[in-house]
């Protein structure tokens, strides 16, 4: 899954989930409610939790489709795809190389092989495939002509005055991404596909990119002069590890890019509503436009229109965005307090860091949200005397400091509902 995302908390999965076992056992539903990469669904349903897992991203609804909710490998009708074997000898020496290792454990089932293995050709094919293996009708190249600097559709104006092309992907890195797409579009029109299939292949896009993207993180902006180290490796389609997506067999629960407001009043009673809410000034679907663009990239009936709206920098189509009332310092409180009470839930934990993310370095504690979500915590939405605020350092990525990490404060809020 990306890793390279404003709050993943993969490195502190383990301490939250002890939080969580003290309310909560296996078997028991368990709220995602801003589920994101997916990271802390994947760590519940590891745990033996069912979850229930939402995101407003496109890009969170195909992990969570084929991490979290699926428990299979899928079978891929490779006749379907016409698709020959690729290169068999190298993908079997690749499957050698990866058995025992973790993640793959699963390999040494031979029915579990044998359907990875046609997983693994079907990724070769679209890594060595050319325009000649597409339909005429499905050849376009505009990741290479709006995100690569030599490409036609790539100049911005910034609002400060400065001009360029932009710089997401190196041009054969550009052109790669435009085949793999092209073709995956060329089968989900043809309907070859299942959901899950589907899903696994987005999935694997968006975390393949995300290695070889010429930013610090976040797709809000590029590096302006050169190429990131990583950005100038060539663009390589990452196999998808199954021991912990096999491992059990919980049945969850999964949004589609609905607004956690509106979500919240559709779910079922839970033990407990995890919340690790985007409560800073940045906009995700505007940060992470990049990933939710590839994600529904081969359902856009009309490329060329799409294209044509892209607007700023960056290169968004803004009829994608969505602002989010927990970005807004002034909405965060009040969108908390309503989500919290709009839950069926015994528990609540929100996650929270005191990082720069937020405000301005300097800005006092009490402007950060702390102190208002402690009063919230406190109020009478809660049983007496249940809050409880806890604290510790962690390792904190910065997308705008480059490669740095620096120390910051996790926060976790618990409090049982009235």
């Amino acid at each position: 899954m990306i890793q390279r995302y404003l709050g993943n908390k993969n490195s502190i999965a383990d301490y939250i989930i002890s939080e969580i076992d003290r309310f909560c056992v296996p078997g028991d539903i368990v709220c995602d409610i801003f589920s994101g990469t997916v990271s802390m669904s994947m760590a519940l349903k590891k745990h033996g939790y069912r979850v229930i897992s939402n995101d407003i991203s496109y890009f969170s609804y195909h992990f969570a489709n084929f991490y979290l909710k699926n428990n299979c490998i899928p079978d891929f009708d490779l006749k379907a795809l016409g698709i020959d074997k690729v290169n068999d000898t190298e993908v079997e020496n690749q499957i050698e190389e990866q058995r025992g290792k973790d993640g793959f454990l699963f390999l040494d089932k031979v029915s579990n092989e044998d359907k990875f293995k046609k997983i693994a050709i079907i990724l070769r094919y679209l890594e060595q495939i050319n325009d000649n293996a597409i339909n005429k009708e499905n050849i376009n190249h505009y990741f290479y002509d709006t995100y690569t600097e030599e490409g036609d559709n790539s100049k911005f104006c910034s609002k400060r005055g400065s001009i360029g092309n932009r710089r997401f992907f190196s041009p054969a890195n550009g052109k790669r991404l435009d085949t793999i797409m092209n073709k995956i579009r060329e089968w989900y029109q043809m309907n070859v596909l299942t959901d899950l299939q589907y899903s696994l292949l987005i999935s694997v896009v968006c975390e393949s990119v995300e290695k070889i993207s010429n930013t610090q993180g976040t797709y809000h902006d590029f590096q302006r002069e050169g190429y990131d180290a990583r950005a100038l490796n060539p663009l390589t389609l990452r196999w998808p590890a199954f021991d912990a997506i096999i491992g059990t067999n919980n049945s969850h629960i999964i949004g589609k890019c609905q607004d956690s407001l509106t979500f919240i009043e559709e779910v079922p009673e839970h033990s407990l509503m995890y919340v690790d809410p985007p409560y800073n000034f940045r906009q995700y679907t505007s940060y992470y436009f990049m990933l939710n663009l590839l994600s529904s990239y081969c359902e856009i009936d009309d490329l060329a229109e799409y294209f044509s709206k892209i607007k700023f920098v960056r290169g968004q189509n803004m009829e994608d965005d969505f602002d989010s009332t927990f970005c807004k310092s002034n909405l965060f409180i009040p969108s908390l307090t309503e989500l919290i009470k709009k839950a069926p839930c015994k528990y609540v934990i929100l996650s929270y860091y005191d990082g720069r993310n937020h405000k301005n370095k300097g800005t006092p504690r009490k402007d950060r949200g702390i102190d208002q979500i402690e009063e919230l915590f406190k109020s009478d939405i809660f049983v007496p005397n249940s809050f409880e605020l806890k604290s510790f350092e962690r390792t904190n990525y910065q997308s705008f400091q480059g490669h740095s990490a620096n120390k910051c404060k996790e926060f976790l809020f618990i409090a049982e509902k009235k």
